[in-house]
């Protein structure tokens, strides 16, 4: 049995996997990049696999934004029940694929409240004078070898302690280049419930880098279209909190031969501070 931490985690690993069919990538795929947890995604992917292929009908947008909108608003009726991550993250999919039956799968999923855990219905509000803003930064690493790094960031999540809060970035694409060693960029601020907050999570959709030496684009590797931060930090009134997540780039290889390039956290120099208000 997993614990109430690990439910999260996997929670995450299987919202990544249901992305990953969505755009392409098969069950094996998906079970390649999280092997430790093959025996409890699989039968989970093939369920979703299935029940894409019996969907003929490719929702637009709105109609999909809808969908959503509807199955969060149940969930959150639904607040105080004991959830299952599994069947959470699966319904919502589920939906997105196919607004026409999306009432059947929200009644489906209100069949396991018993067993569903709650999800924080809190919505983030975009605002200037919002009490807590995010950040980016790049630590130098070999950040210097690229003419110009872009990342797009698609959503952002935050971890509290009654759930997950997830809110897309006013800047979605930034040049990493421009944000060396102490220098940051606001990609969002607005409005967040008081409370602990105890993890970071940033979906990233694309990582573009161009070399200086040949303006050639790069390869920047990205394990997971993810990257994450476990860092206790708390928002209360009066104060605006700023968390700042710090990226870097790391090169390994022969420079003869082509360097590799991967992004990923850099824990050290990431974190929050609070200013008064």
């Amino acid at each position: 049995m997993w614990n109430r931490a690990e439910m999260k985690d996997i929670d995450l690993i299987l919202d990544d996997c249901l992305d990953r069919l969505n755009r392409g990538e098969t069950v094996e795929d998906c079970l390649g990049v999280y092997p430790q947890q093959a025996d409890e995604l699989r039968p989970m992917l093939l369920a979703a696999v299935r029940a894409r292929k019996a969907t003929v009908f490719t929702p637009g947008e709105e109609a999909k934004a809808g969908a959503r909108r509807r199955f969060n608003l149940a969930r959150a009726e639904r607040a105080g029940k004991n959830e299952r991550p599994f069947f959470s993250r699966l319904a919502y999919w589920l939906v997105a694929l196919a607004a026409t039956a999306a009432v059947v799968v929200v009644l489906a999923v209100l069949g396991y409240s018993a067993l569903q855990p709650r999800l924080s219905p809190y919505v983030p509000v975009a605002s200037p004078e919002g009490n807590f803003v995010f950040l980016l930064s790049d630590a130098v690493n070999a950040i210097g070898d690229f003419e110009s790094l872009d990342i797009t960031i698609d959503k952002v999540g935050l971890l509290t302690d009654s759930g997950w809060i997830e809110f897309v970035p006013e800047v979605r694409t930034v040049d990493l280049t421009l944000l060396p060693g102490e220098k940051t960029q606001a990609i969002w601020r607005g409005d967040m419930p008081e409370g602990k907050y105890s993890k970071v999570f940033i979906y990233v959709s694309a990582v573009r880098g161009v070399l200086k030496s040949n303006s050639q684009t790069v390869d920047v590797k990205l394990p997971g279209h993810k990257m994450q931060i476990n860092h206790d930090f708390s928002v209360s009134a009066g104060s605006i909190t700023s968390f700042t997540f710090d990226l870097t780039v790391t090169a390994t290889g022969n420079p003869k031969h082509g360097l590799n390039y991967k992004l990923s956290p850099q824990l050290d120099q990431s974190g929050a501070s609070s200013t008064p208000d």
